[in-house]
């Protein structure tokens, strides 16, 4: 059984309140949840599992990655850019507006504690085939083929 990659106090520590009623720490919960699952599909499918940790710890990174993008789901729900009332404007930062979706940076974190890397090497094999058709000496325009033995 895999466990969430962080838990709602650390989450609380980290946005620097306490949640106030029963509803708001199930939605922490559930989105921890959601959360270190898409950590998980972009890095181990092991990470925070019971039979896994206890042969390879899983990264500190992991979690702070987990809980950064719990936080952001936690202080805009919605994925508002902006809002406005009258004269009173407020713009999040766009990364601030992208939900549970990972940054291109927190991808690359990802994907690099789980030794996941761009560059791969691939084996590659390529037939060779071996003709008995003569093709040198040639003549200087190419044209045709010169047979060696009958040339003299």
């Amino acid at each position: 059984m895999c466990e969430p990659l962080g838990t709602v106090q650390e989450l609380e520590a980290r946005m620097g309140r306490p949640f106030v009623d029963d509803l708001e720490k199930r939605q922490a919960a559930a989105a921890i949840a959601d959360a270190s699952d898409i950590v998980r599909a972009y890095g181990s499918p092991l990470w925070g599992c019971d039979e896994f940790d206890r042969k390879v710890r899983t990264p500190p990174a992991v979690k702070a990655v987990t809980l950064a993008m719990t936080e952001r789901r936690m202080r805009n729900p919605e994925n508002f850019v902006s809002e406005g009332a009258g004269e009173y404007q407020y713009r999040y930062a766009e990364q601030g507006s992208n939900g549970f979706a990972p940054s291109k940076q927190e991808i690359m974190l990802i994907e690099k504690l789980a030794n996941k890397y761009g560059v791969r090497t691939l084996d590659v094999v390529r037939a060779v085939s071996i003709n008995n058709r003569r093709t040198f000496p040639y003549d200087e325009t190419v044209k045709d083929v010169i047979d060696a033995e009958n040339s003299s």
